[in-house]
C-alpha cells in the first residue's frame, strides 16, 4: 500500500524515473571508463614487453640451429630469479632452446610457435603456482636464406595490473558514489523546486475551500496559468450564474405581482366579456415575462472553455437557417471564417450570439451582409465583425437597444431582447462588444471573446 501511494505521486514517479536512470547511467558510464583503462593499460603493457623483444634480440647470436645470449642480460629483472619477468625463444618445432634466468624455476613455459613477422598479446595461466601472466610473442626468421624460425616469448606478472584495475575501479566507484549522492541532493532539490507551483496551487484550492478566497491567488508559471485561468474563469462563471439565477427569480416574482393583482380584482359577474379579455391579456403577459426570465437565466456562461468548438460549421448552419426563414428578403453574405476556428466556450452561447447577430443583419440591413470571424493570439480569443448596410446606428441608439425590451425598429417584429442576450455573454466571457454607424451607411459591429 505504501509503494502504490508513492507511486500515486508525481514526485514519487519523477523519483523513481530519475533514480532508475541515474543507476542506469552510472552503471553505463562506469562500465565505459573502465575498458577504456584496461584497454589503455593493455595497449601500454603491449609496448613495454615488445620492447623487452627487441632488447633479447639485439643481443642473441646464432650458433647453429639455435641463438646464444649473454650470461647478463641488459634488462637485470631477466637475470634475477622469480623477478616476474620471464624470457624464452622456442624453435619452430615448439621446443624451448632457451630461457631466461627469471624462469629457470619454471617447470613448462608456453610454447607455441609462431610465424615469420607474427605477434601475440594475451594472457596466460602457467601450471602449478606459477599464476597468471601477460604473455607478449613474436615469430622471427633467422640466417640468409630465413632457414631458422623461432618465437621469441616474453611473459610478466599479472598481478601488479590486476591491482592497477583495482585501484582505478576502487577510486572510480568513491568518485561516482560520491557524484550519485550530490546528483540525488541535487535531484530531490529540482523536484522541490520544480513541483512547488503544484503546491502552491493546491494550498490555492485550500485557502479558497476555507472560505478564505474567491478565486486562485498566486504567480504561477506559465504552463499552469491555462489551468488557473480556467480554473478561476469556472469559479468565476459559477459565482455569477448562482447571481444571475437569485436575481432572476427575484425579478421573476416582481414581474408577476402586477399582473397577479390584475388578476384577482377582475370581477367575472358585472363584465363576463371584458374580465376575459383582461384575464386572456394578464396571462399572456405572464406568459411573455416567464419565457423571458427563462432566457435570461438560460443565457450564461461558458461551461466548456477546456474543449474547442468548430466555428466555420455553426456559422454556415445559422445561415442556412436564416436564408430559409428570409426567402422573401435574401442577402448577399460575404463570409470570412478559417476551417481551424476554434471557440473556447459552450457552443449554445456562441449560437445564441451569432444567431442574434446575423438576425439581425438580416432583418435590418438592406441585402449585403459581412461576416468575418477568426482566432487570435495564442487562439484562446475569437474576433467577430458583422457589418450590414442599413440604416445603421449611433452610439445613443446603441446604449438603448442592448438594454432589454428596446428596439430600433418597431415596425419589425420581436421583443428586443436580442442584443441585450448578446451584450450579456459577451460579458459572461469577459469580451468586448462594440457598433459603429459606417459612413456609408449600415452598421458594424465588432466582438472579442
Amino acid at each position: 500500500m505504501p509503494a502504490t501511494h508513492w507511486l500515486n505521486s508525481l514526485k514519487g514517479r519523477l523519483s523513481l524515473v530519475t533514480s532508475l536512470v541515474l543507476v542506469g547511467f552510472l552503471l553505463m558510464i562506469s562500465g565505459v571508463l573502465e575498458h577504456a583503462y584496461r584497454t589503455s593499460l593493455n595497449e601500454a603493457k603491449q609496448r613495454e614487453l615488445q620492447l623487452y623483444i627487441y632488447t633479447l634480440l639485439a643481443v642473441a647470436e646464432p650458433d647453429g640451429d639455435r641463438l646464444r645470449f649473454p650470461p647478463t642480460l641488459p634488462e637485470q629483472r631477466f637475470n634475477q630469479p622469480d623477478s616476474g619477468l620471464i624470457g624464452a625463444v622456442t624453435d619452430q618445432r615448439g621446443r624451448v632452446i632457451w630461457r631466461s634466468a627469471s624462469a629457470l624455476a619454471m617447470p613448462q613455459l608456453p610454447s607455441h610457435p609462431l610465424p615469420q613477422g607474427r605477434q601475440a598479446f594475451g594472457q596466460v595461466t602457467l601450471p602449478g603456482d606459477a599464476g597468471r601472466y601477460t604473455s607478449f610473442r613474436q615469430g622471427v626468421a633467422w640466417g640468409l636464406e630465413n632457414e631458422n624460425q623461432f618465437t621469441f616469448v616474453v611473459l610478466e606478472d599479472a598481478a601488479p595490473l590486476r591491482a592497477q584495475v583495482e585501484q582505478f575501479r576502487s577510486i572510480l566507484w568513491r568518485w561516482l558514489g560520491l557524484g550519485a549522492l550530490l546528483l540525488v541532493l541535487a535531484q530531490w532539490l529540482v523536484l522541490r523546486w520544480g513541483l512547488a507551483p503544484l503546491r502552491s496551487v493546491a494550498r490555492a484550492l485550500q485557502e479558497m475551500q476555507r472560505g478564505g478566497s474567491d478565486r486562485l491567488e498566486g504567480k504561477f508559471p506559465r504552463e499552469l496559468r491555462p489551468l488557473t485561468d480556467n480554473l478561476n474563469l469556472l469559479i468565476e462563471n459559477e459565482r455569477r450564474q448562482r447571481e444571475k439565477t437569485r436575481h432572476t427569480l427575484a425579478d421573476l416574482a416582481h414581474s408577476l405581482k402586477t399582473p397577479l393583482a390584475v388578476l384577482k380584482g377582475l370581477n367575472f359577474s358585472g363584465d363576463p366579456r371584458s374580465a376575459y379579455t383582461t384575464l386572456m391579456e394578464q396571462v399572456q403577459r405572464m406568459d411573455s415575462i416567464i419565457c423571458y426570465q427563462l432566457q435570461r437565466a438560460v443565457t450564461g456562461s461558458p461551461k466548456s472553455i477546456l474543449r474547442g468548438v468548430p466555428v466555420a460549421p455553426l456559422v454556415h448552419k445559422i445561415l442556412d437557417a436564416l436564408e430559409k426563414v428570409y426567402r422573401d428578403k435574401p442577402a448577399d453574405v460575404r463570409l470570412s471564417c478559417e476551417d481551424d476556428t476554434l471557440f473556447y466556450g459552450d457552443e449554445g452561447d456562441l449560437m445564441e450570439l451569432l444567431g442574434n447577430l446575423l438576425d439581425n443583419g438580416y432583418k435590418y440591413g438592406a441585402g449585403e451582409l459581412t461576416v468575418e470571424i477568426h482566432g487570435a493570439g495564442d487562439g484562446r480569443k475569437l474576433h467577430i465583425r458583422v457589418v450590414d448596410n442599413g440604416p445603421g446606428l449611433d452610439e445613443e441608439q446603441w446604449r438603448a437597444v442592448t438594454q432589454r425590451g428596446v428596439r430600433a425598429d418597431q415596425q419589425q417584429p420581436g421583443q428586443g431582447i436580442g442584443l441585450a442576450v448578446v451584450t450579456d455573454i459577451v460579458e459572461s466571457y469577459e469580451g468586448q462588444i462594440s457598433a459603429v454607424r459606417l459612413p456609408q451607411g449600415g452598421t458594424e459591429i465588432t466582438v472579442t471573446l
